[in-house]
């Protein structure tokens, strides 16, 4: 049978070569074993243990992606999601998929085993998004929205923990992060939908939110205006909004892709809510947190579209014969397809090399906060905390906006390969270039994504990162690899620096995407290299992206020196 994740090679490399070991020991205090007898998933005794244990859960999770999930992606798509009464009703194949992930714990992969999740970090949910959002890209906003328990496992009372958390880890309750308003996309702080506690000092909510991906959840994690007299991001708290009759599904919108996830308006009419953490926190301490972890999501969705667009590609060439011979053996085909499955791989790489710093930072932040750490040690820890926290603020806008962008390439020279097969409903290639559309745009488009990363580019914030693999011994015959990640370092540098010489703002943001892209390939090139391992197809892969990385960072310095952006300054730049 089909294994999405034992068939890809790749992928189980990225799980073989991340190291998890500081992560899991402060995720398990160090391996002592305080687990109750009672949890569904036992605790690890060891990081080998741990790793056992994530390598059965993804193995287990690439059967069910293959052989549950994936045959019912066309059908999902075709049937949709339906309103009636209010009522959302998904489709046939989306329940048979979260039955599935449910009676296989994975709808709580991410939650405390004291609540009946497996308690995975989000590297490993990162590599399950990919597994399932290459299955059915419509299931990720059901799956993915794990956060909605972690929210609540991190800041909730433990009155909210044993209300909201058995459910959501068994798949009983489904979540849903409801933030955007008609008025209130990226830019949160216009958000306007009220809190206000009744006579009761019961807290409810007024007002209209809209683009909810699974609006129409059990769970709802709620961004709303609590403090009326305040206009910006400290005017806003955070909320879980249980199902009610006092929320009302107004509509579910009729989009381009992801047909089986429901994108619903919401009008909350008064209806009952309880504070999460801290009155007036609500976007600074916990939902700016939280899209950092989003945005890694929809990079590892886009990641598994993407390689099930190149898959059923790479089949279709080594099928389709014309003029007497396979279309894989025309160079343009090959090229193309080569592209695609470099785009892949450097992503890969690209993502899983990012992702543990978000999850050094949460869990460094959990075990103190836990009491977990000795007191001379809280010091040291919050140090480590720091870099961690300054690494992840950067990586999550930069790696979203960059593997998005080419997962959505990569679906569309796909589909150029099946030729005008591609552009039939039958073979499904069409479907998943509608999915991959909208990772560009939703969790924060791509413009907001380069743009919220450029202080962190301008300012070098991985120089320590570049320093250290520079430092580091040379794989076997990857010299001139090395030299070359090295050179296209200083054409960032020297590229970084000729837009400062510019003095202009606006020119800078303009020049933003050519500055994450050359700096996200001297990251990913890196990435790449550590992987090497001898491997003679993997070394010629990244020599290939280096060498190209260079000419486009080349390319670009040299139509910025020529004035390419010069239309950006203004007269009192000039």
């Amino acid at each position: 049978m089909a294994n999405l994740f034992s068939d890809n090679p790749d992928l189980a490399a990225q799980l073989d070569s991340v190291d998890l070991h500081d992560v899991v020991s402060l995720m398990e205090n160090d391996f002592q074993g305080n687990d109750s007898d009672d949890f569904v998933f036992p605790a690890p005794s060891s990081l080998d243990d741990a790793m056992e244990f994530f390598a059965a859960s993804l193995d287990l999770l690439g059967d069910i992606s293959a052989n549950v999930i994936a045959p019912h992606r066309q059908s999902v798509d075709r049937e949709g999601t339906k309103l009636e009464d209010g009522v959302v009703t998904y489709a046939e194949g989306t329940r048979i998929a979260v039955e599935a992930l449910s009676e296989s714990g994975f709808m709580g992969a991410m939650l405390p085993r004291a609540y009946g999740g497996a308690g995975v970090p989000a590297t490993i949910y990162m590599m399950m998004i990919e597994l399932v959002s290459r299955a059915d890209a419509s299931m990720m906003t059901l799956f993915g929205y794990q956060d909605v328990g972690e929210l609540i496992a991190r800041f909730g009372t433990d009155e909210q923990r044993q209300e909201f958390l058995p459910g959501l880890a068994s798949g009983d309750k489904i979540g849903s992060i409801v933030l955007s308003e008609p008025g209130a996309g990226s830019d949160l702080q216009a958000i306007k939908v009220k809190a206000f506690e009744d006579e009761n000092g019961q807290w409810r909510l007024n007002g209209t939110k809209h683009f909810i991906s699974n609006g129409c959840g059990d769970v709802l994690m709620v961004l709303a205006r609590s403090e009326p007299k305040i206009s910006n991001i400290f005017g806003l708290s955070l909320f879980v909004c249980p199902k009610s009759d006092a929320v009302k599904v107004i509509r579910v919108e009729d989009k381009m892709g992801l047909h089986g996830s429901p994108t619903c308006e919401l009008f909350f009419d008064d209806a009952p809510v309880q504070l999460v953490g801290k009155r007036k926190a609500g976007l600074t301490s916990y939902v700016l947190e939280n899209l950092a972890q989003a945005r890694f999501s929809v990079a590892a969705q886009a990641l598994g579209i993407a390689e099930e667009a190149y898959q059923r590609a790479l089949e279709y060439a080594n099928d389709r014969v014309q003029f007497g011979t396979k279309i894989i053996d025309f160079p343009a085909v090959r090229e193309l397809l080569d592209k695609m499955s470099l785009a892949i791989t450097s992503s890969r790489a690209l993502l899983y090399d990012s992702i543990i710093w978000l999850d050094r930072k949460v869990q460094i932040s959990e075990a103190i906060a836990h009491g977990r750490v000795a007191e001379d040690d809280i010091p040291a820890m919050k140090a480590r905390q720091r870099e961690a926290a300054k690494y992840s603020n950067l990586l999550s806008p930069l790696v979203k906006y960059a593997i998005t962008e080419q997962a959505q390439q990569v679906c569309i020279d796909a589909q150029q390969v099946f030729g005008g097969l591609g552009f039939i409903r039958d073979t499904g290639m069409e479907q998943l270039v509608r999915d991959v559309r909208i990772t560009t745009i939703y969790e924060g488009a791509s413009q907001v994504q380069v743009s919220a990363s450029l202080k962190f580019i301008m300012s070098d914030t991985l120089a320590d990162l570049f320093d250290a693999s520079e430092a580091l011994p040379c794989p076997d015959d990857c010299d001139d690899i090395r030299s070359m990640i090295i050179e296209n370092r200083r054409l960032y540098e020297q590229y970084r620096d000729a837009v400062s010489a510019k003095d202009s703002p606006q020119l800078a943001e303009a020049a933003a995407r050519d500055l994450a892209d050359i700096y996200s390939q001297v990251f990913g090139a890196w990435a790449q290299l550590r992987r090497v391992n001898g491997d003679a197809g993997r070394r010629a892969a990244l020599r290939r992206y280096v060498v190209e990385a260079q000419a486009f960072a080349t390319g670009r310095l040299n139509a910025l020196q020529n004035g390419s952006y010069d239309s950006w300054l203004n007269e009192s730049d000039t």
